[in-house]
């Protein structure tokens, strides 16, 4: 029996019942300085690399059990895009695409500079922009088998925050050139795609495994042609908008 250093409650444990705070506290010395960045900063203690290591092992097996109430050692699905996403952010910085092999005119430079800028700065919120959209092709197509759609933001998020880490393994071939660059990131959205059906073949293996393959492929190329639909319309409106200015 002790005395609880957090509120004084007389308890026995390792954990104090009044107001939870553990019965032991660590010394502040560097092992606890180490410790205390990690779950300040990377939250490494409440799984983080241990989500990240499911998600590449047994995806939809981690998703089914966090769906399932098994939620203690994952790590959350919306933190789980916004941190990789903000290291994706400030790594490229220091990896900039070369896009000096491509013969651009100025307005497709412009245009090329544009993006990349707008990466830098607003990496995660546009990631966190395109979650609901692939969630509502998922769902849409997987709905049979009876997550809602809330359920399918969930899974697209972990899928994000898988894609994301991929992206932040290559991220250093962007000093080779684009053209390598562009056809690494190509295998690497392959190898995503690969994971993306996997998670969902998984997920509902109970199922006859034609069917959920069948229909997260045509749910990832359903996004496609949405994001196309929209490129499309943005472009000829950008072109109207600028005719109508010269005019």
């Amino acid at each position: 029996m002790a005395d609880c250093l957090n509120c004084g409650t007389v308890t026995s444990g390792r954990f104090c019942s009044n107001c939870g705070q553990k019965t032991s506290v660590a010394p502040m010395n560097w092992r606890w300085l180490i410790n205390e960045i990690q779950h300040s900063i990377f939250h490494v203690d409440r799984g983080i690399l241990f989500t990240a290591k499911q998600m590449f092992v047994r995806p939809g097996h981690a998703v089914g059990e966090y769906l399932a109430g098994k939620r203690k050692r994952y790590f959350p699905p919306l933190s789980m895009i916004l941190i990789p996403a903000a290291i994706y952010g400030l790594l490229i910085h220091f990896f900039e695409p070369d896009l000096s092999s491509f013969r651009l005119n100025t307005e497709a430079r412009q245009s090329m500079d544009s993006m990349v800028n707008l990466i830098k700065q607003r990496y995660a919120l546009i990631e966190l922009g395109v979650l609901p959209v692939f969630a509502f092709c998922s769902w849409l197509l997987l709905k049979k088998y009876g997550h809602n759609y809330i359920e399918h933001i969930i899974i697209n998020a972990y899928l994000t925050g898988q894609r994301i880490l991929l992206n932040i393994l290559v991220l250093p071939t962007n000093m080779m050139g684009a053209k390598t660059s562009m056809a690494i990131g190509g295998s690497i959205y392959l190898v995503y795609l690969g994971y993306w059906i996997f998670t969902f073949a998984q997920l509902y293996e109970r199922r006859r495994t034609a069917g959920p393959v069948l229909r997260a492929l045509s749910a990832f190329i359903l996004f496609y042609v949405f994001l196309l639909l929209c490129i499309i319309v943005w472009a000829v409106a950008t072109a109207i908008i600028k005719k109508s200015g010269t005019t």
